[in-house]
């Protein structure tokens, strides 16, 4: 399995129009064209339902939108990756909390993807350019949607 670890903020764009939504869904075809698989951590479904939540807090979104939505990213989002163990959520967790002290990043959320993607050894890919400035220096496998240019 060729795999790479995909966060919240491009998978909703697969499902809930957003900025660089076609770019995001081009590029996920793209990684299913050459077999490749997208992974997140469990901590996914709490993202996407809160990202969910918030949409229908603006109005952007209905409730049957949102239950659409939700299904959509769950069921045909990244393959969920759960830890085997308490042992081994316990260590992604250990590894995440480092990875916010080294990088100085505000939350662990999103550390749980780095730490995910670095035990995988393969790339993770964010549309949250924030995140990215922070870690791109440190850690060269880290992608950004912005800097993705659909092939012709």
């Amino acid at each position: 399995m060729t795999a790479l670890v995909v966060d919240t903020s491009i998978a909703v764009k697969w499902v809930i129009d957003e900025p660089d939504s076609p770019k995001a869904k081009q590029l996920l075809a793209e990684w299913l064209g050459h077999g490749m698989t997208p992974l997140a951590p469990m901590l996914y479904i709490y993202e996407v339902s809160n990202v969910v939540r918030q949409q229908m807090r603006k109005h952007a979104i209905t409730i049957d939108e949102a239950r659409d939505a939700l299904k959509a990213l769950i069921e045909s989002g990244p393959a969920l990756v759960a830890p085997p163990d308490v042992m081994a959520a316990s260590a992604l967790s250990i590894r995440a909390l480092e990875f916010t002290h080294l990088l100085n990043l505000p939350a662990a959320y999103d550390a749980h993807y780095l730490a995910l993607a670095e035990r995988e050894g393969c790339e993770y890919w964010t549309a949250d350019e924030r995140l990215w400035n922070a870690v791109k220096a440190a850690l060269p496998w880290v992608r950004w949607l912005g800097e993705y240019t659909p092939a012709p």
